[in-house]
Formats: structure tokens, sequence, C-alpha cells
């Protein structure tokens, strides 16, 4: 059996009540439950909850690093891949592990809070050559509006696109567009009005 619901029924706590303890919801603990992967950020307070040690409930490769250490960061790698194609759906902070770093490689990348990073997979053509399908994407999601050109995170009805924004700062107008000239760009628009749930900060192709 999970250790998790183990103890939760040892101690007599639904899934819910743990998840209130938590300060998670109750499809968290589910999860959690079947072997997903407890996020740093959750391990020592539910490791206390449930009264055992909190390295049971880290991976191995995170058992020898110490939570406390400030130079150490936790990026939250998420089950949701961003669509280079036809978008998917359902972009919600499902995490299935988390990147380990220290906080001096993450300030080479940006200066925004490690909470505000998250690491998707890209699928799709439409962003080739610059961005192939598994390719790494680590997205900053504070920013919810496009304030520089570059690659943003855009929420197209319940789909999720990789695009390229230019800025006309003359007319505060974007152009949005695929690098596969075979998509056609979005149109014209306010830059003020485009959805955007983050913007890619850094990119790295797949590894065999």
């Amino acid at each position: 059996m999970n250790l998790i619901k183990a103890k939760r029924e040892e101690k007599q706590l639904s899934q819910a009540e743990l998840g209130k303890l938590l300060g998670v919801s109750q499809q968290h603990i589910q999860r959690f439950e079947k072997d997903y992967p407890v996020p740093v950020k959750y391990a020592a307070k539910l490791a206390q909850i449930l009264g055992i040690d909190v390295k049971e409930l880290l991976p191995e490769e995170l058992k020898s690093v110490s939570l406390a250490n400030p130079e150490i960061v936790q990026i939250d790698v998420l089950d949701v891949r961003a669509c280079c194609g036809n978008g998917v759906e359902n972009f919600s902070e499902n995490v299935i592990g988390q990147q380990m770093m220290t906080l001096p490689a993450l300030r080479e990348l940006t200066s925004s809070a490690p909470e505000n990073i998250k690491i998707i997979k890209a699928i799709g053509e439409s962003m080739m050559p610059t961005i192939h399908t598994d390719d790494i994407i680590w997205i900053d999601v504070s920013v919810k509006t496009p304030t520089s050109d570059g690659l943003y995170i855009l929420g197209v009805g319940t789909d999720l696109l990789i695009r390229r924004i230019q800025i006309n700062p003359f007319d505060n107008t974007a152009t949005v567009i695929a690098d596969n000239d075979k998509y056609m760009p979005i149109p014209r628009q306010n830059y003020r009005d485009i959805k955007v749930v983050g913007k890619v900060i850094y990119h790295m192709r797949k590894t065999a």
C-alpha cells in the first residue's frame, strides 16, 4: 500500500481532511496516493502531519539535499504540454516532479521568484526549427502581458500555444507568429488584449 495512504488511514483522516491540513486540494492527495512525486515544498509539512521522516517522501536524488539550504531551489515540472500545433487543454498545475538547481544558476536565466518558474514540454511542429516536440520549455507564469518581443505561452480558448510576439511600439499592436511558415500568423491586435499564460525564458532540445 502507498505509504501516504497507509499513514493517512492510520490517523483516521479522509483525503479531504489531509488536504485541508496540508493546504492542498483532495485531488492532490489522490495523486500523492497514486505515487505521484510529492513536491518538496509540501514534503516537510506532510511528513510532520503523518509522523514520518521527510526523506521517505522524497525521490532518491533529493534525499541528500538539505531542504533548508537557501542556495538550492526547486522548479516545478508540470504534466501539461504547451502545444506547438493544435493545442492542448487544461493548463493545471499538476506537479509531476521538480528540477533542483542553485539559486545563482537560476539567476543566470531570470530574476523571477522560483515559484513563478515552471517546466513543461512542447508538442507539434509550428515553432520549428526553433522548438521541436518534447523540447523542454521553462516559462515565467508571472508574465501575463507581453512586454517585449519574444516567445510566449498563449491561451487560445482551452488551448495553449507557443508563439513569437513582435510588438509595434508606435501603435501598441502585436504580431503573433509561428516560426514554421506553414502556420498562419494570428491577426494583428493590441498587445494588451493577448491572453498570455507565461513567457518562455529558456528552452532546450530533448536529449536522446
